[in-house]
């Protein structure tokens, strides 16, 4: 099958600094070529005046911070085409004033010839046309499909809010696409809802390396400890992420409890690393309380094995990969109530849920826990490993690939029978 992917965010191999993109997107294309599908990725960021690129880097990070997204390098301005597992990968920037404003009418004319051209050069047509974030992807996705008459999908990644939709019309545009997706079941609601679509969106989870799978503890006895619980957050230093509560509630914790053995491992960076180091010396548990800055990946998923309670209750998580790592190594995950963990993690049974930035009530789930039996530890870590060895990447990008080709299929028919 031939697939043609849209996106506005594609992590790129000259991605610099500390809040690079997700490579969500990426490991779909991964999965869909050892699949043995042919795919093209046409990654259009947005690019801005020269001077924006200008600011000195200390504001950049404030800035990034303060609105939760990322400031991109001057060098995401430029053209960009390599392969990437085996996908041709291009990156086509798009012209905005200054960051929130929508797309020129010419701006969209002129991305949609460069990538209807680059597609004939590879003598490419696509059968399905598959589309990530709001703007510009929904109106490329509409347009490219019907030019090619192929099927079409779009995901959002709340992204779909009512400013939105009356800006990049896509209450219009979405009866276009064949199969609208979401990330997470309380986003689907809500695309549902503020699109009024007749059904819900299919859900576009994250998959879990494949090898973390494989390498997932099969049988939870780590909680028959009893020399003191070992707590981790991974994830990094901005406000969202809320890390200053994590330690807010683990040293109030450890102070109701007078308990100097339990220990909290923060794995991360940013721009708040400052606060953050101000914030554990303030702790009553300082002294058990470790920053070990950024670790690659086998260095997490060691921390993980042996880590007891896994903590991230941010703001606005789609739906974050590094839960489902955690509950592969049997941890107490404290996911963010309102999130795209939804659904996933059923509170009290195979992790637990937090709102998010709310240390009071944090605090009272790791007093909970701390009062159960190891018994039942042990059952709610299994709990959590039996549920995410089903979120493979493999696993999870065949599903998509099903979702997006059945609800085509539908869409398809009751355009026929309207007819």
């Amino acid at each position: 099958m031939k697939i043609l992917v849209i996106t506005q965010m594609y992590s790129q191999p000259d991605d610099i600094g500390d809040n690079k993109p997700t490579k969500t997107v990426n490991y779909f294309v991964k999965e869909w070529v050892a699949a043995g599908h042919k795919v093209i990725v046409m990654h259009c960021p947005s690019k801005f005046p020269l001077i924006c690129y200008a600011i000195p880097k200390y504001v950049k990070e404030r800035f990034a911070n303060r609105i939760s997204t990322m400031v991109p390098s001057v060098r995401s301005r430029k053209n960009l085409q390599h392969v990437e597992y085996g996908a041709k990968i291009y990156r086509y920037p798009m012209l905005k004033w200054y960051p929130g404003l929508g797309y020129s009418r010419a701006a969209m004319k002129r991305q949609m010839r460069k990538i209807i051209g680059e597609l004939q050069k590879q003598d490419f047509k696509p059968e399905f046309v598959i589309g990530h974030f709001a703007n510009p992807s929904a109106e490329l996705v509409a347009r490219i499909a019907l030019y090619y008459h192929a099927g079409s999908s779009l995901v959002f990644h709340q992204d779909c809010t009512k400013k939105n939709i009356q800006k990049y019309h896509l209450d219009i545009l979405v009866k276009k696409i064949g199969a609208i997706g979401a990330r997470s079941e309380l986003e689907a609601s809500m695309i549902k809802r503020n699109l009024k679509l007749s059904k819900l969106p299919f859900l576009c989870r994250s998959g879990v390396p494949n090898d973390a799978v494989e390498a997932a503890v099969r049988l939870v006895e780590k909680h028959n400890n009893t020399e003191g619980f070992r707590f981790l957050y991974v994830g990094s230093f901005i406000k969202r992420k809320h890390l200053d509560k994590v330690i807010d509630a683990f040293g109030k914790f450890c102070k109701k409890r007078n308990d100097r053995k339990s220990v909290l491992t923060i794995i991360g960076g940013g721009p708040e690393k400052e606060e953050m180091e101000r914030c554990v010396e303030g702790s009553w548990a300082k002294a058990q309380i470790t920053l070990i800055g950024r670790q690659e990946r086998m260095e997490v998923l060691q921390h993980m094995k042996k880590a007891h309670i896994f903590t991230l209750i941010s703001d606005t998580e789609t739906y974050g990969m590094v839960y489902m790592e955690a509950m592969l190594q049997g941890c107490l995950v404290i996911a963010s109530k309102g999130g795209g963990f939804d659904g996933i993690i059923q509170d009290g049974s195979n992790g637990f849920l937090c709102k998010p930035g709310d240390a009071e009530m944090l605090l009272a789930i790791y007093n909970k826990i701390a009062v159960m039996t190891a018994k039942e530890r042990n059952q709610i870590g299994q709990n959590a490993v039996n549920m995410a060895v089903n979120y493979s990447e493999k696993e999870v990008a065949q599903r998509y690939l099903d979702d997006v080709i059945k609800e085509n299929a539908v869409s398809k028919y009751n355009s026929c029978f309207q007819k």
